[in-house]
């Protein structure tokens, strides 16, 4: 069973509503804010804020007269449909989604380029030198475990450790020939390990680790104490109830969420105006309040006392070709864990 805490994040999310003071655009040109509101629309597609998403549409909407249309689809729905778009029949004004969705939307030149200034001061080593995507949120990789049958000291400190036989059967992993996030996790620990990372993933499958297949799979065993150590995203802490906490490290992989522009953009001025009211102060505020890593500096959210912007290193996107091939071969390394 899942153990989303969906009444305490929406109460929260309201009351930062009630606290803080409306988005201005101010730094935005006039003429981009009454070229919206003569527009009269916006129109939206791919994944934004989950939960977070009504509120800050009702606030955007309140604040500058503009209507906002939402398209919702998964990261491969919004590849297909912006791969379609030519010119002025873009069917949208804004995407937003993870990097394995917005990354090749990018390359194909389906992207404006725009640099929102609400995002100025984002971690540098976030924000792709074309400016055609703005990051948002990312998901950290970390080491989760249980605090009622490990403490800190007890739990693994780093992703070698996993390697030790005392943990044998004992930590969780998402399936990466299945949650294509974890096998760009997995390929990615290069850059945290060296050459050696292959060894180290090699003698992950050796002790025979419970596989999910994500890393909402894996909650329910985690909390429950049945299985005390989980690869997985250290926001779980924070969405979740439950004993979980995460394990300190010196860096963590990133996936990154980003929102973008469409070239060719139906109305092109209510799309850069809500872009740069997205990625402001509150409306980010009300998604960190559910427990997501915003990259907003005048956040407060719940990670600020624990991780900070410049540990978080963004990992690369493997090609279709690499996906397959390491799709293949992580099946096979992990066949046995799954039975």
């Amino acid at each position: 069973m899942r153990f989303f805490r969906d009444f305490e994040f929406a109460c929260a999310a309201g009351l930062i509503l009630l606290a803080l003071p409306r988005p201005a655009a101010a730094e935005l040109p006039a003429s981009v804010v009454e070229g919206a509101k003569k527009e009269g629309e916006v129109v939206l597609y791919g994944t934004f804020a989950g939960q977070a998403t009504r509120t800050i549409r009702e606030l955007f909407e309140k604040t500058y007269g503009v209507r906002v249309s939402i398209r919702r689809g998964d990261s491969e729905d919004l590849l297909n449909r912006l791969a379609k778009a030519k010119g002025s029949d873009a069917p949208f004004d804004v995407a937003a989604g993870n990097d394995a969705a917005m990354v090749p939307l990018e390359e194909k030149g389906l992207l404006e380029p725009f640099e929102p200034p609400a995002a100025r001061k984002f971690p540098k080593q976030l924000v792709p030198a074309n400016r055609g995507l703005t990051p948002w949120r990312v998901f950290a990789f970390g080491l989760n475990y249980n605090t009622q049958r490990l403490t800190a000291a007890q739990a693994p400190k780093h992703w070698e450790e996993l390697l030790d036989p005392k943990w044998k059967r004992k930590f969780l992993v998402p399936n990466p020939a299945l949650h294509a996030s974890t096998l760009q996790f997995m390929l990615n620990l290069e850059k945290l390990l060296g050459p050696k990372w292959l060894s180290v993933v090699q003698g992950w499958a050796k002790q025979r680790p419970r596989i999910a297949r994500d890393p909402a799979e894996e909650i329910p065993t985690l909390t429950s104490g049945e299985i005390p150590v989980a690869i997985g995203y250290i926001k779980d802490k924070f969405q979740f109830a439950g004993p979980i906490d995460f394990v300190k490290m010196d860096r963590y992989l990133v996936t990154v969420s980003y929102i973008a522009v469409s070239r060719g953009a139906p109305h092109p001025n209510a799309a850069r105006l809500f872009t740069d009211f997205f990625l402001g102060p509150e409306p980010q505020q009300i998604i960190a309040n559910l427990g997501d890593y915003v990259l907003h500096p005048d956040v407060e959210d719940r990670f600020r006392s624990e991780v900070t912007d410049d540990q978080l290193v963004p990992m690369r996107l493997p090609s279709p070709a690499e996906r397959a091939a390491w799709t293949k071969k992580f099946r096979e390394m992990f066949k046995y864990s799954a039975q």
